[in-house]
Formats: structure tokens, sequence, C-alpha cells
């Protein structure tokens, strides 16, 4: 472009050109030291920007890890897993079931308030322990690896087969009940009892001699779908059902409650006071709910 063009173009910009803009080789050193030293000024700017960016991402990502943590932490409060070298442990809590499957691929269903441990690997043995409540165990079979349940001292062994084991540590029994199959359950004294289907051993910590008793098997399952079924159950298995199905504390006279034996059926889709008046009318007791999700039981008991 010659010289012509170019003021052309600056007349067109309505800008002065070179020619008019310096009065000199002083005045033009001047002019480029302040360019220079206002480039170099605002690089500084960038850096420094740049540098606020990254403090601001870095915030940002520290506050999404929180966020994720709490999450993390707030689902834990729902199903709760413990890790260590060898072992894992899931504990539910109370208003919920949840399905686990094995490293064998035999899964478990386990209900409220209910704490299970199982080895990441299967070896020789497939152990497990029912450190405390209620699981519903459907085994695949093995000839060459059995399956073994430990519950409160108390061993279920099998090939493949159903069964549920209750092993709530805040009841005075332990039991094993078969849905299918065949199993072997022995206690600390080698007391060993082969149940099939619909058969049920029931141990009371007090004494630990066995009872084998006919039931429908199902019937012990039918938490898994939201029912409760208690059959010729003594107070205490009903109260524990209501605490882990509503997420309630009951105080009661354990003593006066001690022998009562009753049969109920329950949704877990009713209500707290629907469930309580029903034992009302079979028991015959009296009940107050208070805010703190505490129920107090009344009555004559069953002395």
């Amino acid at each position: 472009m010659n010289e012509k063009d170019k003021n052309d173009l600056y007349k067109e910009f309505g800008i002065n050109g070179p020619s008019g803009v310096f009065k000199g080789e002083n005045d033009k050193e001047a002019i480029r030291q302040e360019i220079l030293g206002r480039l170099q000024a605002t690089k500084k700017i960038q850096q420094q920007q740049q540098h606020s960016v990254k403090l601001k991402r870095k915030k940002a990502m520290l506050s999404m890890a929180a966020a994720i943590s709490f999450l993390i932490l707030s689902a834990g409060l729902l199903f709760y897993y413990s890790y260590n070298s060898n072992y894992i442990t899931v504990t539910v809590p109370k208003g919920e079931t949840r399905q686990l499957v094995l490293p064998d691929g035999s899964t478990v269903w386990l209900n409220s308030a209910s704490t299970f441990k199982y080895p990441k690997k299967f070896g020789k043995k497939r152990l497990v322990y029912l450190v405390d409540g209620e699981g519903f165990f459907n085994i695949i079979h093995d000839d060459k690896v059995p399956f073994v349940v430990e519950a409160s001292g108390i061993k279920t062994n099998v090939l493949g087969t159903s069964f549920v084991v209750k092993s709530y540590q805040a009841l005075s029994t332990r039991s094993v009940a078969v849905v299918t199959g065949k199993v072997a359950v022995t206690d600390e004294h080698d007391q060993t009892s082969v149940l099939i289907k619909n058969e049920e051993v029931v141990y009371n910590t007090d004494h630990r001699k066995p009872k084998v008793l006919k039931v429908k098997a199902t019937e012990r399952m039918a938490w898994n779908d939201g029912n409760v079924i208690l059959n010729a159950a003594y107070f205490e298995d009903l109260v524990l059902a209501i605490e882990n199905t509503y997420q309630v504390k009951i105080k009661y006279d354990q003593q006066k409650f001690k022998n009562c034996q009753n049969s109920i059926r329950f949704n877990t889709h009713q209500s707290l006071t629907e469930v309580l008046d029903l034992i009302k009318e079979i028991q015959g007791i009296t009940y107050q709910i208070n805010k703190e999700k505490e129920v107090l039981i009344t009555g004559s008991g069953c002395n």
C-alpha cells in the first residue's frame, strides 16, 4: 500500500497518520516507551486475573468436593458401607431394607436395623456374618464351596438354597427358616438341626435349646415386600418390628409383657397409629405418642 492510500485510509477512519503524531525522534521514543510500559502493565493485570480465576476454580472445586462429600455422608445415613482390607460391612438403618449381591452372585436382602459383613472375595469357604438383624439369603449352588452364615454363635451351613436368618441382638430368640432346599444349623454347643422347606429352628438365648417348628417360611420373608407377619410372637418381637418400621422408640414394662404372645399382620404403608390401634384391640394396651417419636405403652401384661 502506497503513502497516498495509507493517508486516505487514515482520513476515512478519522485518525491522523504517523507523520502527524510524532514531533520528532525524542517524541517517538517517549511514546514507544509508554506503549511498552502499558503492554507490560496489561500483561501483569492479565496474569493477576488468570491467578484469580485459578483461585476461583480451586474454591469451586473444593466447594463441589464438600457438596459431594455431604451427599455421600447423607446417603450413608440411608445405607452405610464400611471397608477394610478384606471385608465389607453394610448397615441398614430403621425404616429401610436393602439388597446385596455377594461375590459369588448370591443375593441377600437385609431387613431394617441390620448389620452384615462379608469378604470382598470368597476363598475355599463362603463365610459371611449377620452381625445384627435379619436377612433373606438366596444362595447359588456350589458343591465344592459350602456357604456359611454366622449369627450370634449360630452357623447355618448350605450348598445352595434360600432361607431367612433372624438374629437381632435386642431379642431373646434367634431363628433360621428354610424357604427352599435344605440347611444344617449348628450352635456353639454343637447341637445341629437339619431343616427342609417350611421348617424353622428357634433358639432361646437363655438356654440355647433348639426347637424345630413347621412354618410357612414365605411369611418369614414377607417384610421384603413391605408386610410384617408375626405368628405367636413374643411382645418384644412385635415392639422391635414397630420400632424398626416406624423409626420410633417404644417404652413399656418388659417384665409385665414378657410372656405375651400375639399374632399380627400389618403393612409398612399403614400409619403408626393404625398399627398401635390394632395391638390395642389384640393385647388391650393403652398408648401415648409424643413429639420425640417416642411411644409409651401401658397395660396389665400377661403375668
